[in-house]
């Protein structure tokens, strides 16, 4: 069947408007920022992810994406090396993200703290569209005292901080630090801060008057009773079935005693 001059003038212009629809609703799949068919009726939130730093173009949102215990760190596209942040078992840990937000801080939907030392350990901060926020710690043993607290920034309506505090109740390797966000719309960004903190539980406080404190074994040879045994800030003395006493970390008190090794003092 031979088509006529007529014909195919009518069948071009559709062709040509078929074609820009198929153009227009192509997602564009080299945008960072865009995660399609993820926004669950949060269409409003949709379009950026919640950042730290710089964002896929190079361009810096935030000076100042993360805060620990007061030593501010620039935080670069996704994965950096930071200066180490040593700290005490059961030392008060502040850590605050200055997090670039198109809809501000009502548009977080969610945040997760993680330390890796070869097993995460993680806070996660949750908020809904109605506001109503959550806290989920992995691990009570590990982490103690935790509080998150959403604010908004007065100096820029596009942003907003998520302070994280809580203490860590035993010594780690250095460990990478991990921050995962996203917003209403399921927008989300991941950094990594390799080498970010460690714990250690010899480390003294220079500022202190306090004089070192000898060993359960040399304080029971000098004629302290076990009962009496002091120790370190952060430490539980707890006597061993063979009546020795023991300086250990909370976490390890508890195990102890429930596998009756020991006893509390």
């Amino acid at each position: 069947m031979t088509m006529s001059k007529s014909m195919a003038y009518a069948v071009i212009p559709i062709f040509v408007i078929a074609l820009t629809v198929v153009f227009t609703i192509t997602p564009n799949t080299f945008n960072a920022y865009a995660i399609t068919g993820h926004t669950n009726g949060y269409g409003a939130y949709s379009g950026h992810a919640p950042l730290l730093g710089i964002d896929n173009k190079g361009l810096t949102l935030i000076e100042d994406g993360l805060r620990i215990n007061g030593q501010a760190f620039k935080v670069q596209y996704f994965t950096q090396e930071i200066q180490t942040q040593t700290f005490k078992v059961n030392q008060p840990i502040d850590i605050t993200l200055h997090l670039y937000l198109k809809g501000g801080a009502k548009s977080l939907g969610h945040t997760s703290l993680i330390i890796n030392n070869g097993e995460s350990k993680h806070i996660d901060w949750d908020q809904d569209i109605k506001e109503t926020q959550t806290v989920y710690v992995s691990d009570n043993e590990f982490f103690k005292d935790v509080t998150v607290k959403l604010s908004e920034d007065p100096g820029n309506p596009y942003a907003a901080f998520l302070n994280f505090k809580f203490k860590i109740s035993e010594k780690t390797e250095t460990s990478t630090l991990k921050i995962v966000t996203w917003n209403l719309g399921h927008n989300g960004w991941t950094n990594y801060f390799h080498n970010a903190i460690k714990v250690d539980e010899t480390i003294l406080d220079t500022n202190s008057q306090t004089p070192e404190i000898k060993s359960p074994l040399k304080q029971t040879k000098d004629g302290v009773s076990a009962s009496n045994v002091e120790c370190y800030s952060g430490k539980e003395l707890l006597i061993k079935n063979d009546g020795t006493p023991i300086c250990v970390n909370p976490a390890l008190a508890h195990k102890l005693i429930v596998r009756g090794w020991a006893k509390q003092a």
